[in-house]
């Protein structure tokens, strides 16, 4: 019987690319050669697709690319291959049975990738169209969230043209809604980019504008009062379960960019210290917020425990989360059971599961009415 090819694709056009190169470092090693081959996709940052040889990258080398070839996608959904192109010709095709995105950020974690995966007919690992698209932008989230009952922080949201027609306006209301101090994101980036933590009136347009260097909209939240951050990672479709809670210890004020990913220090600790209750608490939240976000295959849902009131809320979901060494979400399956070749071949699964649910639908509604 032959193997599976997974087609491994990371990089990408995000300020997150330099992460996903390091997650899908590890998620290729972790792919288990006896069931599965790995298909190489690397998008460099000017968005071309090229085929690579990771051997030396893994043994810490460098990735070596086919210079003078790029891919580009068959969108014949029988056919699902990539065709390796040099010059104006086709010089390989290569077959692809499932894709194991590992792109963070922009263009890989917003919908967009998923839907050229969908336009394929290719099984994939992780959310759909929707979830993927829901789950990034952070407005969109947060209201889903709030409007299925689930606990969140005090948060605006508003888009470019609102702040440049509105400032005076929307900052008053920043201040009567929200206050100070608060957080002022970028509403469709994750890995903590373009975030800002106000602690001064004067400094809330400078928060809002640098948001806005990465995306067309910005979300203000309320500060949690010297909050713990606790994650629990969720895999599943239908049944969805949750791995026992972890909890983050940065080193800096908060879990910024350079904390997860520049400097070290911070400190994860797996599982959490935390009373059963809330601990019970947590993963049931994790599950329901997996669920109203319409998400599918994986997820790490991240909370803010507050202080004294020991008030639970919602932060975000990851749904492409990261798969370093060090990262939380392969972490906590490993202390709940399961270890990181086994989470990446039950991935896998599921992302065939979900494609041949897809396929059983009818597409051709011709047929019923003749039928009729």
């Amino acid at each position: 019987m032959s193997k599976l090819i997974v087609g491994v694709v990371f990089g990408g056009r995000s300020v997150e690319h330099e992460v996903s190169l390091l997650s899908a470092k590890s998620v290729i090693r972790n792919v288990d050669p006896e069931k599965y081959e790995v298909f190489p996709i690397v998008i460099e940052k000017s968005g071309i697709w090229r085929r690579a040889s990771v051997s030396a990258w893994l043994d810490e080398g460098g990735l070596e690319f086919f210079e003078d070839s790029f891919l580009s996608p068959s969108l014949n959904p029988g056919k699902p291959v990539f065709y390796e192109i040099s010059g104006k010709k086709i010089v390989k095709e290569h077959r692809v049975d499932v894709i194991f995105p590992v792109l963070h950020g922009t263009h890989g974690e917003d919908g967009a990738i998923q839907g050229l995966f969908e336009l394929m007919g290719l099984a994939y690992v992780g959310a759909s169209v929707l979830g993927s698209s829901v789950g990034m932008d952070k407005i969109a989230m947060k209201s889903l969230l709030r409007d299925h009952g689930l606990p969140i922080v005090d948060f605006l949201g508003f888009y470019r043209s609102e702040w440049e027609s509105g400032k005076s306006e929307l900052g008053k209301r920043i201040l009567k809604e929200i206050g100070i101090p608060c957080f002022v994101k970028s509403a469709n980036l994750g890995s903590s980019v373009g975030i800002t933590k106000v602690t001064s009136e004067s400094d809330l347009n400078a928060a809002v504008d640098y948001s806005f260097r990465f995306s067309e909209g910005v979300i203000v939240e309320r500060a949690v009062k010297k909050p713990r951050e606790i994650e629990v990672s969720v895999l599943g479709n239908d049944d969805p379960k949750a791995s026992c809670p972890g909890e983050v210890v940065p080193h800096r004020e908060f879990y910024d960019y350079t904390a997860k990913y520049l400097e070290e220090g911070t400190g994860l600790i797996a599982p959490a210290e935390l009373d059963e209750e809330t601990a019970v608490k947590l993963r049931g939240y994790a599950v329901r917020t997996f669920r109203a976000l319409h998400c599918s295959g994986m997820g790490r849902v991240d909370f803010l425990l507050e202080e004294g009131t020991n008030d639970i809320f919602i932060s975000e979901i990851n749904t492409i989360p990261g798969f370093t060494k060090i990262s939380m979400y392969p972490r906590l399956w490993e202390v709940s059971g399961l270890n990181f070749p086994e989470l990446v071949s039950r991935l896998i699964e599921l992302a065939i599961e979900r494609r041949r649910q897809a396929d059983s639908l009818e597409s051709d509604y011709t047929e019923l009415r003749a039928k009729d």
